[in-house]
């Protein structure tokens, strides 16, 4: 199962806050066709940050939208050009966000399993360690994709 292609992974993005990220990831799923309406995505992002900060450890972030609009799971990767604020676990700006994307119609079992898996990963340092050290798109999908088959 590949979740992430190389044209989900976008790194040294620009980005000054949580806003600007949310609001790239999903106009990004828009232009990558994975969704028909960015601003509806846009709002099931904004929506579950009110529920709680999706602001990790160690400068990670996880957002996810479940959405109708969006016609298949995925994952998209930001590597911030610098760190910023995600009101994180540990007080630290953000680095790296790992966004999910779900169909409405897969909310409890795809989406279920895919942020435990994320979340699993997140929680070994090599795993963050290598996703802030690789540099392409390429290796980063490539990477990720082996992570979330074998975890």
């Amino acid at each position: 199962m590949v979740l992430v292609s190389a044209q989900h992974v976008f790194i040294e993005v620009a980005l000054d806050t949580k806003t600007s990220a949310l609001q790239f990831l999903a106009e990004s799923a828009r232009k990558l066709q994975l969704t028909t309406d960015s601003s509806a995505v846009l709002t099931s992002f904004n929506d579950r940050e009110k529920e709680g900060s999706t602001g990790m450890m160690d400068g990670f972030a996880i957002p996810h939208a479940k959405n109708p609009t969006i016609k298949e799971a995925s994952v998209l990767i930001v590597k911030a050009k610098k760190p910023i604020e995600w009101d994180s676990l540990d007080g630290q700006l953000t680095e790296v966000i790992i966004a999910l994307l779900i169909p409405e119609h897969e909310a409890g079992t795809i989406h279920l399993k895919l942020l435990s898996k994320v979340a699993r990963l997140l929680m070994k340092t090599e795993f963050k360690q290598q996703l802030k050290h690789l540099e392409s798109s390429a290796e980063i999908a490539t990477y990720v994709n082996q992570q979330l088959i074998e975890e």
